[in-house]
């Protein structure tokens, strides 16, 4: 079977391992499996964007070679690179800083809330080993993966897909080359690509094109001494307030006195820019923070260079992510607010699904007696049965995650309302509720369920043994 997997961010490069580690060789005289991996741009690291530079608003979100900012692995998405390698979950771990706490405060200085980041407590997988969230910069995850697929990458971009007669895919690149595969894999981040090859004219007419959610955020590393309630806690830093959010943590090793900050606001002047200026960028940061009382804040906002800008894009629901031999996974099948914290897990549960469930069906397929050859099973050819095998697989691979997101992306859509601008009654309601979900975990649980077995208890293994056993 020939697979190519477009985009090499997070998600499509662990889809790539995920798959070597997981698909069975087809029976002899067979070929072996190719999988190819294209992405549009050779990364830039550090910076999401040259802002002076952008030659337009979508221009901020147009690669999964982005490895600028940070984001934190949450104790699920830990879960999955263990189960993948544990060399990389080791790297991950390394690289990065393991928080045990959240830490959720006002901007009028009090602490809200902390929570425990660990996943102990039956979540702990077959080998009963607890996971925290790792906060990392995007960098730092990405270069752990990449190392694990040396060479594998070919920059090359992808203009239009086709289909043959007999259901082979055709990808045609800038250069006017193409390619051939039985499977594609979009894993080219909200502004897909081969999401347009998959719904074609609804996607042409915008009727699943990525909306401007109104927020972006602004963020960025600095050489810092860790403040106190990172370094002695270990935690990772929430601030809500009446006109923003403001985040921050260590993207590494505390040795390295490496301060990652993040702020969340609405603006809708962005778009109408066809340059983004850093220098206004920064002077709207500090007015929008001038009263916060975390001193902390006070220290990042003036002394911070704006390194890098995320615009937040929201995906309308799909009706599928995958058929006819194409599939998408990560931000280009459920772009998610960074809001959830989930954004980086849940594209690693994506790869590890997908490549699970193949892995299982074609087993199934191949397990006839190799002397029967082709034909068994109602069909002609090898061939015949991988294509049965890869539209089982994404018929079933989006009857497994689809729910799974649903409540995730719904859960953070309520949570943003937190971050939009508010009047001062509206910030002391926030705090108030949050303050009383901290503290009361009981009454938390009676009005918005358990949050963390929703998000750490969920095994991918399971879930495809249910579904399978039930197909």
């Amino acid at each position: 079977m020939k697979i190519i997997i477009v985009g090499a961010g997070i998600s499509g490069l662990a889809t790539y391992l995920h798959l070597r580690k997981n698909l069975p060789d087809p029976p002899a005289p067979a070929a072996p499996h190719t999988i190819r991996v294209y992405e549009s741009h050779r990364p830039r690291i550090g910076d999401a964007v040259t802002l002076g530079n952008a030659t337009s608003f979508e221009a901020l979100s147009d690669s999964t070679a982005i490895v600028g900012g940070g984001l934190g692995v949450s104790p699920n998405g830990m879960r999955v690179l263990r189960d993948l390698d544990p060399e990389i979950h080791r790297a991950v771990s390394e690289q990065g800083f393991p928080c045990e706490h959240f830490i959720f405060m006002g901007q009028n200085g009090w602490t809200l809330g902390v929570q425990k980041t660990s996943d102990k407590g039956g979540f702990e997988g077959p080998e009963g080993k607890a996971e925290v969230c790792v906060s990392s910069t995007r960098h730092g995850l990405w270069a752990c993966l990449m190392a694990a697929v040396p060479d594998v990458v070919q920059y090359k971009k992808i203009v239009r897909v086709s289909s043959m007669e007999d259901g082979t895919k055709v990808v045609v690149f800038e250069d006017g080359t193409e390619d051939e595969c039985d499977l594609l894999i979009g894993a080219d981040g909200v502004r897909s690509t081969v999401r347009k090859a998959l719904f074609g004219d609804d996607e042409g007419a915008g009727k699943y094109k990525p909306v401007y959610t109104g927020a972006s955020g602004v963020g960025g590393i600095m050489k810092e001494p860790l403040p106190a309630r990172v370094a002695d806690n270990k935690a990772m830093v929430f601030t809500f307030g009446r006109n923003g959010f403001f985040g921050y943590a260590s993207g590494s090793p505390a040795s390295a006195n490496s301060l990652m900050w993040w702020s969340t606001f609405d603006t809708d002047l962005l778009t109408s820019q066809s340059n983004i200026d850093p220098d206004e960028i920064k002077a709207q940061l500090k007015k929008r923070h001038a009263n916060w009382a975390d001193p902390v804040v006070q220290n990042i906002v003036s002394k911070a260079e704006v390194q890098s800008i995320y615009p937040t894009w929201a995906l309308p629901d799909l009706p599928h992510w995958g058929e006819n031999g194409i599939v998408l996974v990560g931000d280009a099948a459920h772009a998610m607010s960074p809001t959830t914290g989930q954004g980086a897990s849940q594209g690693l549960e994506d790869s590890q699904t997908l490549s699970l469930l193949l892995g299982e069906i074609l087993k199934k397929a191949y397990g006839v007696d190799p002397t029967d050859g082709p034909g068994t099973n109602g069909t002609a050819t090898w061939a015949d049965e991988e294509k049965s095998a890869v539209a089982q697989t994404l018929k079933l691979f989006y009857t497994i995650r689809q729910p799974r997101l649903a409540k995730i992306i719904e859960r953070a859509r309520k949570l943003d309302k937190g971050k939009k601008d508010v009047g001062v009654v509206e910030e002391y309601v926030m705090y108030c509720f949050m303050m009383i979900m901290m503290r009361f975990p009981r009454v938390a649980k009676m009005m918005i369920g358990d949050v963390n077995t929703e998000l750490y208890g969920w095994s991918a293994r399971e879930e495809v043994k249910k579904a399978l056993a039930t197909a």
